[in-house]
């Protein structure tokens, strides 16, 4: 790999300079791992095709096995490439909350790796309103991979200087963002057309449910 011209990078310098986003897609191409902030926490990430890549990212946090590993995504295309079948209620749920904090975890496309899928045959994917996201996803064309900056099992952390040194010492390049909110996204298995709540987050279950059974909602 080439050396790293920066480790750390602040999230302000990172959107108004095209050269360090080309830092951090290099990073990205390189096989590299990287702690950066999203929309709900800071996350630990990587090019999800990265099979070596994947595994580091997995060792860095003490990853539990067999959960599947939430992706973010560019677009609609991206979700195709990854989602076997969108379903008709998965269909409201993306028209009404993406870009979002709502991770919907889908079946997987045959052949996903099962380093991503845990071997559940299933993916969670998100598509993130984040700037840097957006900035990233402008000039790179990967899912990345996207997992809370903390070990399993501990408090979600709102800032780089209250992350593990156990991450942060590991991990490739940091993008930091300042202090930001710890609330997760939520996360709903629409693998069938009634839905899964995974995990509780910023999207209520009420607001959920009246997209999906409130007939006077427009999505």
């Amino acid at each position: 790999m080439d050396e790293l011209p920066y480790r750390i990078l602040s999230l302000s310098d990172v959107l108004v300079d095209s050269k360090k986003i080309r830092v951090i897609t290099d990073s990205l191409r390189q096989g590299r791992t990287i702690l950066y902030p999203t929309e709900t926490v800071y996350g630990i990430g990587c090019d999800a095709f990265n099979e070596a890549a994947v595994e580091r990212v997995s060792q860095i946090k003490q990853r539990t096995q067999g959960r599947p590993l939430i992706l973010l995504i560019r677009d609609r295309d991206m979700l195709k490439g990854l989602a076997a079948e969108v379903t008709p209620v998965a269909e409201r749920l993306i028209r009404a909350f993406w870009p979002g904090a709502l991770t919907l975890v889908f079946r997987a496309r045959p052949g996903l790796s099962s380093m991503l899928t845990a071997g559940t045959g299933t993916i969670g994917l998100r598509l993130s309103p984040h700037p840097l996201i957006g900035s990233i996803f402008s000039v790179y064309d990967h899912p990345l991979v996207s997992t809370s900056a903390n070990r399993t099992g501990e408090e979600q952390v709102g800032s780089v200087s209250g992350t593990p040194r156990s991450i942060t010492d590991k991990v490739d390049l940091i993008i930091d963002g300042g202090m930001i909110r710890t609330v997760p996204s939520t996360v709903v298995d629409v693998t069938e057309e009634r839905i899964f709540y995974v995990r509780d987050g910023i999207i209520t279950k009420a607001e959920i449910e009246r997209v999906l059974y409130d007939r006077n909602t427009a999505v």
